[in-house]
């Protein structure tokens, strides 16, 4: 089989990449504890003990710093992918019998299937689990039926043989 297409890397694409990837790997949860200790250790450092108030401020600050990164892990996210040297150039995918090639202005990647641990399949996408615990997303906007239906079948030959 040899399948190719291309597709852009926009912010649409990051975005459906966050949010079909949350799908599998729930983001982290808030950290309440957490939180309350670091607000509970500065104001303790501001009211009693010698320090200098700005040293309770920094746990405080840091109280805040922790919650904003859990609210905004998203639009963090994405705004790193939208300054990364990939972001807006067209990106070539192709899937054949020896691997899967995703070939870029920047950067070059090549799965081989024995590299390929498991797929993931979410209403939007394809979750390529690697074997040194990486994971790589393929939109479905970007592939056809056919390719999919290889990809598990070549994932799964995989899991049989071992």
């Amino acid at each position: 089989m040899q399948f190719s297409s291309e597709f852009i890397l926009d912010r649409e694409h990051f975005s459906e990449c966050y949010d079909q990837s949350a799908l599998i790997n729930p983001p982290k949860k808030i950290r309440y504890n957490f939180i309350g200790a670091l607000l509970a250790f500065g104001f303790i450092i501001m009211m009693f003990t010698d320090q200098s108030v700005a040293v309770g401020l920094f746990f405080i600050g840091l109280a805040f710093v922790e919650y904003f990164s859990w609210k905004y892990a998203k639009a963090w996210w994405l705004s790193r992918q939208m300054w990364s040297k990939n972001s807006g150039n067209r990106i070539t995918l192709t899937v054949d019998d020896e691997a899967i090639k995703i070939v870029s202005l920047y950067q070059n990647q090549t799965f081989l299937w024995n590299e390929i641990k498991a797929i993931h399949e979410t209403p939007l996408g394809i979750i390529l689990k690697l074997e040194n615990n990486g994971q790589n997303y393929l939109s479905k906007s970007s592939l056809d039926d056919e390719s999919i239906e290889f990809m598990k079948e070549k994932t799964v030959k995989k899991a049989v043989s071992h």
